[in-house]
């Protein structure tokens, strides 16, 4: 008989704890009573948890994935791993497949042999809804697959792998999260709601590619909360299973968003009254509709932040001056990040002290 639940005793360690999706796990868990382990980069600074860091339950480890040391002793005492960090989005993916291998599929391998090490029975990796890539059905956990980006490839990979290792020390969940959008401690304009609703403000243009495609979408902090769902779930019930993440009527057109994010953003912060142009010959094919009923049977999870709240969410903290500088600046970016980083990943310092991916396929 496996054992049932996690205890409110010993860390859960989030790997990318302070991100776009992690600051808000962190939050959940411990909200929850949970003690957390944190281990992020924090490539834009430990202020984006400052409201969380009086928590007690909360730990903080500064440290790279494939770090030759500080893994290790964040994985001290854990019971359980929550595997966030990586690359994300087509975009950022694309601007260096080596750096891109080293970060979603080699890092992840040393993530995942080292929860097998420590004994570490829970492990949750967060995947994404794009493995479909092309579909004319609403996909299931158990459909084809048909990445179109190497972002999907990367995640069906380590998939595979996490999969193959599950055994009676080592189970395993993967979570494919749809299309996410909302407001966070890390804010984010490269994701397609949030960039409509910062363009219609800042621009009072919305720029539409591929108005007939569909998108699965999803509140950032409800992705959150499925997080936190799964990792207090009875192991029996998770264990090795795949859950798309996500809500069957946030199923969306790009061309639906982009009028829905008008309806609410109507007018620019200058006045003018928000445009929207469409190009359909977007050469991004991705084109999928998503079934959410399985986690909805099987951990009664739903979407409780509309699509319209979250835009009026983004479009309140515009209005209020919250986001400093452009959308457009490089910290509202996974592709400028992505930049950032590749640069120190090609030093000679980094190869020193880090396993990288031409170390680990030797």
């Amino acid at each position: 008989m496996m054992e049932s639940k996690i205890t409110k005793k010993q860390p859960i360690l989030v790997t990318g704890g302070a991100g776009y999706i992690g600051s808000y796990v962190t939050q959940l868990l411990l909200e929850a009573g949970y003690k957390v382990r944190v281990f992020d980069k924090f490539v834009f600074g430990q202020e984006i948890i400052s409201d969380l860091s009086k928590n007690p339950n909360l730990e903080i480890v500064v440290g790279d994935m494939s770090d030759i040391l500080k893994p290790a002793e964040a994985f001290q005492g854990v019971q359980a791993v929550i595997h966030l960090a990586g690359l994300v989005g087509d975009p950022a993916c694309a601007i260096d497949p080596e750096f891109t291998t080293h970060v979603n599929v080699v890092s992840t391998r040393i993530i995942k042999e080292l929860s097998k090490s420590f004994k570490i029975k829970r492990f949750i990796f967060a995947s994404s809804c794009s493995v479909y890539g092309v579909s004319d059905e609403i996909i299931t956990e158990d459909g084809k697959l048909n990445p179109v980006s190497l972002y999907a490839k990367t995640k069906i990979d380590t998939e595979k792998e996490l999969l193959h290792d599950r055994n009676h020390i080592f189970h395993p969940t993967i979570l494919r999260f749809a299309t996410v959008y909302g407001h966070s401690r890390r804010p984010r304009f490269d994701l397609v709601t949030n960039f409509f609703t910062a363009q219609a403000y800042n621009d009072g243009v919305i720029t539409v590619k591929g108005s007939d495609q569909w998108r699965p979408l999803v509140h950032v902090k409800d992705i959150a909360r499925a997080v936190v769902k799964t990792i207090s779930a009875p192991l029996d019930i998770v264990d090795g299973e795949i859950f798309n993440v996500g809500d069957n009527g946030l199923n969306t057109t790009i061309g639906e968003l982009a009028n829905k994010v008008k309806s609410v953003v109507s007018k620019s912060k200058n006045g003018a009254s928000t445009v929207i142009t469409i190009d359909d010959s977007s050469s991004d094919k991705r084109n999928y509709r998503v079934s959410f009923d399985k986690i909805y049977k099987k951990l009664k999870f739903k979407a409780s932040i509309s699509l319209t709240e979250g835009i009026e969410e983004i479009y309140k903290h515009f209005k209020n001056g919250d986001y400093l500088g452009s959308y457009k600046d490089p910290m509202y970016s996974n592709v400028e990040m992505t930049r950032l980083l590749q640069t120190e990943f090609h030093t000679l310092e980094y190869r020193k002290n880090h396993i990288s991916t031409l170390d680990a396929m030797m």
